[in-house]
């Protein structure tokens, strides 16, 4: 994977998976959201892990392990369920619990937790991350965005929020109500295979939000202002 060195108004996104897994960049920063399924050697060391749930393609305990050995892990934050599967493993003060509607980080960049409308995990949250460059990030992990994120969205105004398309046939559907319902300047699709049939969709239909597809393993760079 090719390397870029961001400037200081700039924040560099790469997809790592087909999933939510996402490496941030920015000139003194790095963090990583979900990682599963993705070689070790493919990112530095990192400030944050976030883990939205505890589902496998969030969460790969193996991977996490392998990370804190290799101490390429500053602190990880992970919901409720991912922190208690963590816990046995991972020492205490490496690890940060998130429940919904806390102020997680606060010093360097700012980390909030949000509830999550993924049905299919335990506790989850999504993360809204304003880096200390002043661009703030929302991750959502699976979740769709309907009244309760969609209410969150407005208040923090993101720059860039990452929403899921999935895996079935009504995906794209779901994704599109999600993106009617997001304040955003840039949505970024992924977890999902048909990410490229998602702009076209949205250019069809006339929607004005802008959309970056992002190929995995290939860096993005975000230039704020």
């Amino acid at each position: 994977m090719n390397v870029v060195k961001p400037s200081k108004s700039e924040v560099v996104l790469t997809r790592l998976n087909k999933y939510s897994c996402v490496y941030i960049i920015t000139q003194t920063q790095k963090l990583l959201t979900n990682p599963s399924e993705i070689d070790v050697n493919s990112v530095e060391p990192l400030d944050y892990v976030l883990i939205t749930d505890e589902q496998p393609e969030s969460l790969d305990e193996n991977l996490i392990m392998e990370l804190h050995c290799l101490k390429k892990i500053g602190k990880i934050i992970a919901d409720e369920t991912s922190y208690r599967i963590l816990r046995s493993q991972i020492p205490k003060d490496v690890l940060i619990q998130a429940t919904p509607n806390k102020v997680l980080v606060s010093e360097g960049l700012i980390i909030k937790s949000y509830p999550s409308e993924n049905r299919e995990a335990s506790t989850p949250v999504t993360y809204m991350i304003t880096l200390e460059n002043g661009c703030k990030l929302f991750q959502t992990g699976q979740s769709p965005v309907s009244k309760i994120l969609s209410k969150v969205a407005r208040e923090e105004k993101p720059d860039i929020t990452f929403l899921p398309v999935g895996f079935d046939k009504i995906s794209i559907a779901s994704f599109l109500k999600s993106l009617e319902n997001i304040e955003s300047k840039l949505v970024i699709p992924y977890y999902g295979e048909n990410i490229k049939d998602v702009q076209r969709t949205v250019k069809k239909k006339g929607l004005k939000t802008e959309i970056v597809i992002l190929e995995i393993g290939k860096p993005f760079v975000y230039k704020l202002g």
